[in-house]
């Protein structure tokens, strides 16, 4: 079985999120060694914080953009025939089901990672996405009240 390109980018996607420096596969008589600068191989670390209003709840003034995090297929719901799982307007707890990402025929649900309230989604349901890619424009909200 040889990997395709698109895998081997997978791969390296997985092992920049992980923060992984080198990786080895083999399958019977097939091996791939994949290995990254010791500058890159740092886990991924989210964009800094909002700066926070201190008023509680209120959303904090600066917009934040949360992005892709690997290669994969974004899609904005648990089902083809279900809702999204956020939509504009939304409130949204840490924790949360933001979306759903496919990577390599593996599905994984992705969770926010702070309280936010969604502005506006940048992504387009079932498009390719790679690290960076900008899926939703959210404004961060102060968690000392809300949980």
């Amino acid at each position: 079985m040889m990997l395709t390109l698109e895998q081997i980018e997978a791969l390296m996607a997985r092992m920049r999120a992980l923060g992984i420096a080198e990786l080895e596969y083999r399958h019977g008589d097939q091996q791939i060694r994949l290995v990254r600068d010791d500058d890159a191989a740092a886990p991924h670390t989210p964009p800094p914080a909002a700066t926070r209003n201190g008023m509680g709840d209120k959303p904090a003034a600066t917009p934040e953009v949360i992005a892709a995090t690997m290669y994969g297929q974004f899609y904005a719901a648990p089902a083809p025939d279900a809702a999204p799982f956020v939509g504009v307007g939304d409130r949204v707890a840490a924790g949360q089901p933001l979306y759903v990402l496919d990577v390599m025929k593996t599905l994984t649900r992705i969770e926010a990672e702070f309280a936010c309230i969604i502005r506006e989604t940048l992504c387009a349901n079932g498009q390719a996405v790679e690290p960076g890619t900008p899926l939703f424009a959210v404004t961060r909200l102060d968690e000392a009240r809300n949980g």
